[in-house]
């Protein structure tokens, strides 16, 4: 028990030093210094910061996990909006992954290799997720399963850099900047929704309001606050 809580501190510790810092400029002594022990208790944990890095990302793994293979089960417009707003908070919350993505995988070919395996199963889920939609009537997608691939390809690259885009920008995460992400994500689906798209639109936009008050309120004290 005492291990675990040692290693939740040190990847809690290492999360917002990497978020604030990027990892290039946090070290393993820095780490182990937020969290008040020496270095060599963290090596007896974590031999060096790759082992840290790598942990951080099967910890955001495990929590994508615990949603995402649920979602085809509620194939619903104000669900697709829900998933949205949860994929921002966890790339919000391990930002700099997002952010130095390229750097990370390149220099890493086992966690590359963790990160497309994981990629590729949340693309079928999504994939399985949007032909329940389909299912029920609210979409109608081409019968060509590789065009259906195209879609999604394109829905998944604005949701994941959506956020790097607001830095690009010098723009803050804000309702205002989820509601104009999910709004391109909607464009991309325009063709193929079967209901009025500005009624969808609207009604997406208010489940997102709801959920990010909702995130805002239970996470009051948190570094991963989305601002309202």
């Amino acid at each position: 028990m005492a291990t675990r809580i040692t290693q939740s501190r040190i990847l809690a510790a290492a999360l917002e030093l990497f978020n604030e810092h990027g990892t290039g400029a946090v070290s393993a002594n820095r780490i182990a210094e937020r969290c008040g022990i020496s270095k060599g208790n963290l090596q007896y944990h974590f031999r060096n910061k790759q082992e840290i890095i790598t942990a951080v990302f099967q910890q955001a793994i495990a929590e994508m996990d615990s949603g995402w293979y649920r979602d085809h089960l509620a194939p619903t417009l104000e669900h697709m909006a829900a998933m949205y707003v949860r994929q921002l908070q966890l790339i919000l919350k391990y930002r700099f992954f997002y952010r130095e993505m390229a750097d990370l995988l390149r220099q890493d070919p086992r966690l590359r290799k963790r990160f497309a395996d994981n990629r590729e199963r949340r693309m079928r889920e999504l994939e399985k997720f949007m032909l329940a939609l389909q299912g029920r009537g609210l979409m109608r997608f081409p019968s060509d399963p590789r065009r259906l691939r195209a879609i999604i390809d394109v829905t998944w690259i604005v949701n994941e850099n959506w956020l790097n885009y607001m830095d690009y920008h010098d723009r803050t995460v804000s309702v205002a900047a989820m509601l104009e992400g999910y709004g391109e994500i909607l464009e991309v689906l325009r063709p193929y929704l079967c209901a009025d798209p500005q009624q969808i639109t609207q009604e997406s936009y208010l489940t997102i309001e709801r959920l990010a008050a909702q995130a805002s309120q239970d996470a009051e004290d948190s570094t991963e606050l989305l601002a309202i």
